[in-house]
């Protein structure tokens, strides 16, 4: 092949090529705003942790007094709750080992104590670093959703702004003929 020529099948190595990488760009800055959307729902979700609170304690209180019945049916309460909070498969996951420490025959109690302590510090450090985030944070994050929400997050945007509809209708409002298609 002589300099400055190309044949065909370069113009397809460098199509693909384009097109891997376009791909591969899309993808990274779609999981990149995913994961902001994701974040401000979690501090979103602050409050309904926090009003948790009280069944927290009394689940605290429960199983210090090795009432392990009523234990299960505050945890199983609690499953429920935390279904509509995002962000809290990991303190779910922690209540279910509980469940299955309490609910042996023969309760080991260094396991149940070890178990329940992570349980609650978990719990606790979820409640603080969201209410954290929520006063510091979140505003910061709005601001910058706000910025990149009609670029780099557009792709993932439930909704066009009215200029990008009208942009959209009229670039794909030109008259063709489909008669052949039929």
């Amino acid at each position: 092949m002589k300099p400055g020529k190309a044949k065909n099948g370069d113009f397809e190595i460098l199509h693909k090529a384009k097109n891997t990488r376009t791909k591969r760009y899309r993808k990274n800055v779609d999981e990149a705003y995913e994961a902001l959307d994701q974040i401000v729902i979690f501090i979103n979700d602050n409050e309904k942790l926090k009003e948790l609170s009280p069944e927290i304690k009394e689940l605290k209180y429960t199983i210090e007094n090795k009432n392990f019945v009523k234990s299960i049916s505050i945890i199983d309460n609690l499953f429920e709750k935390l279904g509509e909070i995002s962000g809290t498969e990991e303190f779910a996951n922690k209540l279910d080992d509980l469940i299955s420490i309490i609910d042996n025959d023969e309760v080991d109690e260094q396991k149940l104590l070890e178990t329940s302590s992570e349980t609650f510090d978990l719990f606790n450090a979820e409640v603080t670093w969201r209410a954290d985030a929520n006063k510091n944070l979140l505003p910061e994050l709005i601001k910058y959703n706000d910025v990149i929400k009609h670029n780099i997050g557009l792709r993932l945007q439930t909704r066009l702004t009215k200029e990008q509809a009208k942009f959209v209708a009229r670039c794909n409002s030109v008259h063709r003929d489909i008669s052949l298609n039929f």
